[in-house]
């Protein structure tokens, strides 16, 4: 890197993206706080003397992410601002119905999902699908927001709920007590039940590879907090290398099913997860990483997921805007 960047570190709703400061202040990286939840966002931003924006949009009620991703969009597709990740992989982030698409799109391996927003769409499907199915929100991590339904009654109660019993406008939304607050209302995702083995995380930020398993707690793997360290099948690190080339994703985690049937299947992607081990990778013991060298994934030991991987990403942030100099010189 020769020249010297400030980097604008975008507030949030949650507390961890000051992990983006203690990175830059690691690095040595000049940086400037930018209050994006502020009401005058705008100015801030236009005002603003940085080279680029670090975000992290929150992921815990669906009305902010909804303007977080906003705003994301207005700095990054109409002010032109370089943002760290891209708007196109955040606006995927946290947002199953997005998500969902894209998988559906691009052909990759994932678990069926359908999104009603017509009442009478979804009870004529719960009426003659298969059970159990899953239900999901829209917004929410680990096992958040999902329930295994096992009968037609059971889902159709939530169908009711979610889009009214007698008109959309009185509808009450489902909702897991106490979180009112986070009612879901006037669209149901439903998706087909994969039984499985374990899931694997899978992530790649920059050039750097990492991978585990998340075992079961009961019915679910995300959540769980039960690692398997294991060396991941290069068969996912080719996965993650795939979904994040064909995405132009930069910072990336591939939740994927490893089914009792021995197939791979994504069940969520996520530009930004929860990253507490210093390093996401033991093989043997041995913390490291996977880099991509001359068409092959070579190990490297070392701990590389310091302040919750927000690093890597602050890394890779410079190496970009770096390379985006030179295309212009």
């Amino acid at each position: 890197m020769k020249k010297k960047y400030k980097l604008g570190i975008c507030t949030s709703f949650e507390p961890r993206y000051k992990n983006y400061i203690a990175a830059c202040e690691e690095l040595g990286v000049e940086y400037e706080i930018i209050d994006i939840l502020s009401h005058d966002w705008l100015d801030i931003v236009r005002n603003s003397s940085c080279d680029g924006f670090l975000l992290r949009p929150p992921s815990d009620l669906q009305e902010r992410k909804t303007v977080y991703d906003e705003r994301m969009y207005y700095i990054s597709q109409h002010l032109k601002r370089p943002v760290y990740p891209e708007f196109d992989e955040l606006y995927i982030y946290e947002n199953k119905r997005n998500m969902a698409a894209w998988l559906d799109i691009n052909g990759f391996p994932h678990a069926k999902t359908r999104v009603f927003l017509r009442k009478d769409d979804a009870l004529e499907y719960l009426s003659n699908c298969e059970y159990p199915v899953v239900f999901k929100s829209n917004i929410g991590y680990g096992a958040h927001g999902v329930k295994i339904i096992k009968s037609r009654f059971a889902a159709k109660c939530i169908a009711h709920r979610v889009f009214g019993i007698f008109h959309p406008k009185l509808t009450i939304g489902y909702f897991q007590f106490p979180f009112f607050g986070k009612s879901q209302k006037h669209y149901l995702i439903v998706q087909d039940l994969k039984k499985i083995k374990w899931e694997w995380r899978i992530i790649k930020i920059g050039n750097s590879y990492f991978g585990h398993q998340k075992l079961l707690k009961g019915q679910f793997a995300s959540g769980s907090k039960l690692v398997g360290w294991v060396k991941p099948p290069v068969e996912l690190l080719s996965l993650v290398k795939d979904v994040s080339e064909k995405g132009g994703f930069r910072s990336l985690a591939l939740d994927v099913f490893e089914t009792v049937d021995d197939k791979y299947v994504i069940n969520e992607i996520q530009s930004i997860f929860g990253s507490y081990n210093p390093s996401q990778m033991y093989i043997n013991d041995v913390p490291g990483r996977f880099v991509f060298k001359d068409g092959e994934f070579v190990f490297e030991e070392g701990y590389f997921n310091k302040h919750g991987s927000y690093m890597l990403r602050v890394q890779h942030f410079l190496e970009i805007l770096d390379s985006e100099v030179k295309e212009r010189s």
